[in-house]
């Protein structure tokens, strides 16, 4: 799958990061270019969903929001990028960013739904997401909707954990970066 992958480079320098552990992090404000969607070599004017758009998936008694955030495509065919909702809130991380004085990255978790599989579905609403305030933190390909519930419970049950501060734990494989934005932070001013 082609999607996009920090480098050795980029996961060494987190890895091996000096943060100031006496100070609270900051957020960072803006998210870097290599973390945002990236839709080259698509043609999003023909998929079923747009950027932005609110989905609301049922599967017996399960009932689950996500946002349409970013699109990619490989030799598996065009994925669609959703954001899981918890309330009002969406799932997303904080990762640590910078050498000294960390700085904390606030990335949206994305669920990637292969577009053979986006059944089961409507669109309850739209939003004006600025494109460049979407960052993207982890990416999950699946393929149905059976395996996007299941990936939902995950992702409840990883945010109930208490978060690990971004400027701690970067070597512990058991930091929990997982946490709820608003989602006023990633909307059009």
């Amino acid at each position: 799958m082609k999607f996009r992958i920090l480098s050795i480079a980029a996961i060494t320098a987190v890895i091996l990061q000096i943060g100031c552990t006496h100070c609270t992090p900051k957020t960072l404000e803006a998210i870097p270019i290599e973390m945002q969607p990236d839709w080259k070599g698509i043609d999003i004017s023909e998929l079923p969903v747009n950027f932005g758009q609110i989905l609301r998936f049922k599967k017996d008694n399960d009932v689950i929001d996500a946002l349409v955030m970013d699109f990619d495509k490989d030799e598996g065919g065009i994925y669609i990028g959703l954001c899981f909702f918890y309330k009002t809130k969406l799932f997303g991380r904080q990762i640590p960013s910078g050498w000294i004085n960390t700085q904390c990255l606030n990335l949206l978790d994305g669920i990637y739904l292969n577009i053979d599989g986006l059944k089961q579905y409507q669109v309850i609403s739209q939003i004006k997401v600025d494109r460049g305030k979407v960052g993207i933190g982890s990416i999950n390909p699946i393929s149905n909707v059976n395996e996007l519930m299941v990936e939902y419970r995950k992702g409840i049950e990883q945010r109930k954990k208490k978060q690990t501060p971004c400027n701690e734990g970067l070597t512990d494989e058991k930091s929990v970066r997982e946490c709820y934005f608003d989602v006023e932070t990633i909307k059009q001013q």
